[in-house]
């Protein structure tokens, strides 16, 4: 993660800044934590929070969230935007020790993880593994596909499945990002039990420039509960 680099720029510029809960996250949250259920409030850690996009959808659940963000533009906005909230916002880089105790029954990630090297995606999932409660679940959405078409653009890096420099299209001006086939995220989550593991593809026909998204959802939980 390029801590307060790129996506300081990105945020004060205005860029980036999604709003509006991500559908499949929810979707996944709910089929596979299923807070409904739940006996106790669930303790929920966002992996770049961002704009706060999911927030909503957390308090409507009623979970105890947290969210951390290597851009302090971002967290300063979230702060204001959510008072009640500020405490739970933290400026650090994911990729390194969370300032944070105590563990957590959800931690959540929607394109965030993606923008890291192989090495720091793993130390990531590591740290991430050792702050799950048993039987913890994490929820990963957007983990780029080495089927997106961005995978060819951008400068290669000293990892294969990392390109950097991207001049153009929809990655322009975001540093890193980490493209996967199917044996790597099996690996970089091989110390989970993955639950589920998707890859979606869309193709743009209109206009009708070839233009392709993939990416992997995957949700993986820490050993077994209880």
């Amino acid at each position: 993660m390029v801590f307060a680099g790129e996506w300081n720029t990105i945020y004060a510029a205005n860029r980036h800044l999604s709003v509006w809960p991500w559908s499949e996250l929810v979707a996944l949250v709910m089929r596979h934590a299923r807070p409904g259920e739940a006996t106790a409030q669930l303790r929920v850690l966002e992996l770049g929070v961002g704009a706060g996009a999911n927030i909503p959808f957390f308090a409507s659940i009623g979970a105890d969230f947290w969210g951390i963000d290597g851009s302090s533009v971002i967290i300063e906005r979230l702060r204001e935007a959510y008072p009640e909230l500020a405490d739970h916002f933290l400026v650090a880089d994911f990729v390194a020790d969370w300032p944070l105790d105590g563990r957590f029954d959800l931690i959540v990630d929607r394109g965030s993880l993606t923008h890291n090297t192989g090495a720091d995606i793993a130390r990531t999932l590591a740290q991430a593994k050792a702050r799950l409660a048993d039987g913890g679940l994490i929820v990963a959405v957007d983990l780029f596909s080495s089927a997106f078409d961005e995978y060819a653009s951008g400068e290669p890096t000293e990892d294969h499945y990392t390109r950097c420099n991207f001049q153009r299209g929809r990655l322009a001006g975001t540093g890193l990002a980490h493209f996967a086939d199917e044996d790597r995220i099996r690996s970089l989550f091989a110390d989970f039990e993955i639950e589920l593991l998707e890859h979606k593809s869309f193709r743009r026909h209109v206009p009708d420039d070839g233009s392709q998204f993939a990416a992997w959802n995957v949700v993986a939980r820490s050993g077994k509960a209880g």
